[in-house]
């Protein structure tokens, strides 16, 4: 490993947060500024950024090498046809077109039968073609990996050659007897992969240099240079080999990931005789941007580079790549604290790195001064510097070419820095980024990373609202559990919606806004239901979507042990739904008002209350957009609501309503154990569920509680009921005994 000053290791985000994505989280897009050829290095959690890992080997060449024979013969075959010989034909297959043009058989390959190639009398080019094609096919038994699965570590082809020799004697044939040059450096480079696998190093490099000038730098040049510069790797010569692999990645779009991923400095002494090998400062500034990207010491690079070239374009993927890792540092905006927003940008921005990107951008030096603008202003926004920004800024706007996402990116930048400065929102704050705001919230220009940003303005919007205590505005840009804690907040915005002349910022507002009107209705309605305001219950839920919502069960059947599986398979006589269980309530609380079968129908009533909280066979009543869905937990409902949810104090009203009006043992000892029911319930509330950490946590405070209704209940042995409880409920069956 090696120990450079240049090197140090360092990982990213921004400011922002939610879905998971490869560069983390992230305002700046190094699409907007970096050569598409560069984009495997932009930052990424992954190995490389839109790709993983580089599993291309194979195929890497095949439509280029498709193109450039399809031009050798004058593009007057179909590319399909020329495609299929090149890397869908068998050795075989090409070996019998060799024979049909010499005469020796008949008949073509059926796939190749109607191929235009071998319509009309073979030519020199055609016979060419073809003979150079049976020896490529040879080679690629053993320059090729021919994986057949992903997951595969050993190369299904035959690695070694049945007649080497008579392969190696025929390939430097063809190379020396072509006149043409296009096929001439086609031979030569099978003869370098030949050597690379068959022979010494040394012959590889040998044949390279000896020939390296006699041919044009196109896609086979570097291909046979990238073995050369492994050969130079096979004889432990890394200065050299590193070196070639620069020129390769310099050179050869194609082959960037496999030179970067084959560069590999020793240590610091192989590092110095590497850098040393660089002959013009374009070299050395290549070798400096390999090392930046593979050690992630973008900084060091960026100085190197910029003191020999401050004009060279390698600068830009490590600039970006710098800001991308220093965005990590910042991570989410997702937690919360009694209702406010952690201000996660409290520890500023990495001091070494604002510097040097100031110097560099006030310098002016560089082929894109508005780059090196647009990242000191992002930066200083990132420290809260916001005016020294909003200067940056301004700058990058005086160069900034007219294109989409460049524009588009600078557009995001300034609004995070307006949203950031923002000591208080006012009207004229709001008029002023309201089109960006509009703009963002319709899913602007295709690659800007956009999404983070404005998860950002909201919630910091939302904050800096919540701070003003105008709360409305603060829940329609960012939702909180706290807002519905207090109806008054709800009945706002519930008013707020209802505004018929609304400004376009309140009419953006309405659009964040995630409830409808029906869901705050909703959300009333089930609150009703549960303080037993029964009657504005009802007339709550009229008001929603959701109340002819069926219910899984019959939410008034009262088990001795709770089996919701068991009542929501259990035929139902009668499907309750949301609001028809309101009102069937009600008719029972209105019959107990009225004294009329109070045992029954406080005992009903308290099963109903019981079944619809986060215990009872009917919880989907409750679910809903406010308070949530799929709670297979107590830890998982949210704070605000947790207590609410779970409480169990009007199933314990009727179900001591119903104590009262008993007239027999059997009714008392039901109503005791119904009791005893909910305080277990309760007790967990207050003593397990209320508390943070794991939901299997030991609970330390007691291993056994004689519930009250338990100690009631012992009153009454000789009821049918108490020896259905002593058969069903080991807990009560073992409190009996102590």
């Amino acid at each position: 490993m090696i120990s450079i000053p240049v090197i140090g290791l360092g990982i990213a985000v921004a400011c922002g947060g939610g879905y998971w994505t490869e560069y983390g989280t992230s305002n700046f897009t190094p699409e907007a500024f970096v050569d598409s050829t560069y984009k495997p290095f932009f930052y990424s959690q992954d190995f490389y950024y839109g790709i993983g890992h580089d599993d291309a080997h194979d195929t890497r060449f095949n439509e280029t090498n498709t193109r450039e024979w399809s031009g050798y013969f004058n593009n007057e075959l179909p590319v399909d046809e020329l495609r299929y010989m090149l890397t869908g034909a068998t050795l075989e297959s090409i070996d019998s077109a060799s024979s049909f043009l010499a005469g020796k058989l008949k008949v073509l390959p059926l796939k190749m039968k109607a191929f235009k190639l071998f319509q009309t009398k073979p030519t020199k080019k055609t016979t060419g073609f073809i003979r150079y094609l049976i020896l490529a096919k040879q080679c690629e038994t053993f320059a090729l990996n021919n994986f057949q699965y992903k997951w595969d570590y050993e190369p299904k082809g035959n690695k070694i050659q049945d007649n080497v020799s008579r392969l190696k004697k025929e390939l430097g044939q063809g190379f020396d007897l072509t006149s043409e040059s296009f096929l001439q450096q086609r031979y030569l480079f099978q003869l370098i992969r030949f050597h690379f696998f068959n022979s010494s190093p040394q012959d590889v490099i040998t044949l390279f240099e000896r020939n390296e000038m006699r041919f044009p730098k196109t896609n086979i040049y570097y291909r046979s240079l990238a073995y050369t510069a492994g050969a130079y790797y096979k004889l432990k010569n890394y200065s050299m080999a590193n070196y070639h692999y620069s020129k390769v990645y310099d050179g050869c779009a194609e082959l960037k990931t496999v030179a970067h991923y084959s560069f590999h400095p020793q240590d610091q002494e192989d590092w110095a005789a590497t850098i040393a090998l660089g002959k013009t400062s374009d070299e050395k500034a290549t070798l400096w941007q390999m090392i930046g990207i593979f050690y992630s010491d973008e900084k060091s690079a960026i100085r190197e580079i910029y003191t020999l070239n401050p004009k060279s374009e390698k600068l830009d993927v490590l600039l970006t790549r710098a800001i991308n890792i220093e965005e990590q540092k910042f991570g989410s905006w997702d937690d919360k604290r009694n209702g406010t927003w952690i201000d996660l940008m409290k520890d500023g921005t990495n001091k070494d790195l604002l510097t040097l990107v100031i110097q560099i951008a006030e310098a002016g030096k560089t082929k894109k001064p508005y780059l090196w603008y647009i990242a000191a202003g992002y930066l200083n926004m990132l420290d809260r510097k916001y005016h020294k920004a909003k200067e940056f800024y301004a700058n990058a706007e005086k160069t900034l070419p007219r294109e989409l996402l460049l524009q588009a990116q600078l557009r995001l930048l300034k609004l995070l820095n307006t949203t950031g400065a923002s000591t208080r929102i006012d009207s004229k704050l709001e008029n002023d980024i309201l089109k960006d705001l509009i703009w963002l919230h319709s899913s602007p220009t295709p690659n800007l990373r956009f999404s983070d940003a404005y998860e950002w303005i909201r919630q910091t919007l939302a904050t800096k609202y919540y701070n003003q205590k105008e709360f409305v505005k603060s829940e329609c840009f960012n939702s909180n559990s706290f807002f519905y804690a207090d109806d008054k907040n709800v009945e706002a915005m519930k008013n707020f919606l209802d505004k018929p002349a609304k400004s376009p910022y309140e009419q953006l507002c309405s659009k964040l806004y995630i409830m409808k009107k029906e869901d705050l209705f909703e959300y009333q309605a089930i609150r009703l239901a549960f303080e037993d305001k029964l009657t504005e219950a009802i007339t709550a839920m009229e008001k929603t979507g959701s109340a002819a919502v069926a219910l899984p069960a019959n939410p008034f059947n009262g088990r001795i042990k709770d089996c919701h599986d068991c009542d929501h398979e259990a035929a139902q006589k009668i499907k309750y739904t949301k609001l028809s269980l309101l009102k069937k309530m009600k008719d029972m609380q209105d019959k107990i008002t009225e004294g009329a079968e109070v045992y029954n129908n406080s005992v009903l009533l308290a099963h109903a209350h019981y079944n619809i909280t986060h215990y009872g066979n009917a919880r989907l009543f409750y679910e809903s957009k406010v308070f949530g869905t799929g709670h297979y937990s107590p830890f998982i409902i949210d704070s605000v609501f947790k207590g609410f949810l779970t409480g169990m104090k009007m199933a314990g009203k009727y179900y001591s309503s119903a104590l009262k009006a008993a007239q027999n043992d059997e009714q008392k000892a039901k109503c005791h154990f119904m009791i005893a029911k909910c305080e277990r319930n309760q007790w967990y509330n207050d003593n397990f569920y209320s508390q943070t950490g794991n939901e299997h946590a030991e609970n330390t405070k007691s291993d056994f509680i004689a519930w009250k209704g338990f100690i009631a209940l012992k009153q009454y042995p000789n009821s049918q009921y108490y020896k259905d409880v002593i058969q069903e409920c080991g807990y009560f069956k073992t409190y009996t005994l102590r």
